[in-house]
């Protein structure tokens, strides 16, 4: 019968409410990540703005900056692969008006944890930058900012069902941050955020979150197993609390190859990446039965080198 009506999301604000421990009027509901993205530069930047965001990271964030004309600055990571805290905070002096953090990033993961997520957040509020911290991929091991959401008023946590939940194709995601905040985000507020479909969905899979966890359990074993896999093959891979790992295939020209020979097989991976990334390439991770065949076609490759 539901389809037959206009969708109500009081449900789902409610479970999401008690499944956060908050207040229904700490959230909004977004397209996925991308909608709440899009939501705070449509509402908060103006052109010429500065901008921060890690490099690299998801391509929105440029398509988005330069789609509302802003001055996007890349915050780079440091030769060890690792984030610098003191050169986020360089940047911060500059007074951007928005300084998207994923956590964990990808493809360069290096989570930051609640401590420094908070330092970052105070410093912020001094130079009256916007902390939007988006956790995708959160449940696969990372430290959540939510809980500082009405500590810091200036922080926007954003998260999605289409990492842990599996479910990208309901594009559905929600913002969560503090109710002053959440007034003026919600000005752009659709007059129908979700659909029924996409709402009974996220619903079943909050009411049976047992099914989820016991997914981003064996994600993670796999993560863990398929490092010590790959190591066997010569092949260093560096992830800790993601859904993926960076793989180093040691120079461009290797990893360049490796991509081309796994597309052969059916078998897409991202990358290789640009500039001093052109070594490296990133595999999403699935419980371990389903990357039986990637690890066979990768003793395949490394054999015929």
């Amino acid at each position: 019968w539901f389809l037959s009506v206009y969708p109500e999301n009081n449900s789902l604000y409610s479970k999401l409410s008690e499944f956060h421990n908050i207040n229904p009027n700490n959230l909004i509901l977004t397209s996925g990540i991308d909608g709440g993205i899009k939501t705070i530069f449509e509402i908060l930047t103006s052109p010429g703005e500065l901008i921060g965001v890690l490099s690299p990271t998801y391509a929105m964030y440029q398509v988005y900056s330069n789609l509302y004309q802003t001055n996007l600055e890349e915050i780079t990571y440091e030769k060890n692969n690792k984030l610098s805290i003191e050169k986020v905070f360089n940047f911060l002096k500059r007074k951007p008006t928005v300084l998207f953090l994923p956590n964990p990033n990808q493809p360069i993961e290096d989570s930051i944890n609640l401590e420094n997520l908070e330092n970052i957040a105070i410093e912020a509020k001094k130079q009256n930058c916007l902390l939007f911290v988006d956790e995708a991929y959160h449940y696969f091991g990372a430290d959540s900012a939510i809980n500082l959401i009405n500590k810091h008023e200036n922080i926007v946590v954003a998260r999605t069902f289409s990492k842990a939940f599996g479910v990208p194709s309901i594009r559905l995601g929600y913002l969560i941050s503090s109710e002053s905040n959440m007034l003026i985000l919600s000005k752009l507020r659709f007059a129908h955020e979700s659909n029924a479909l996409s709402n009974a969905v996220a619903e079943y899979l909050i009411d049976n979150f047992h099914i989820v966890q016991k997914y981003i359990n064996s994600v993670i074993e796999t993560r863990d197993k398929l490092k010590i896999k790959l190591r066997g093959y010569g092949i260093d891979s560096f992830g800790e609390t993601g859904n993926y790992l960076l793989l180093d295939l040691k120079n461009s020209k290797n990893a360049l190859d490796f991509a081309s020979y796994m597309k052969t097989k059916k078998i897409y991976v991202k990358g290789p990446w640009k500039g001093e990334y052109s070594k490296y390439l990133t595999i999403t991770l699935g419980p371990l039965n389903l990357m039986e065949r990637f690890i066979n076609e990768v003793d395949v490759f490394q054999n015929l080198k």
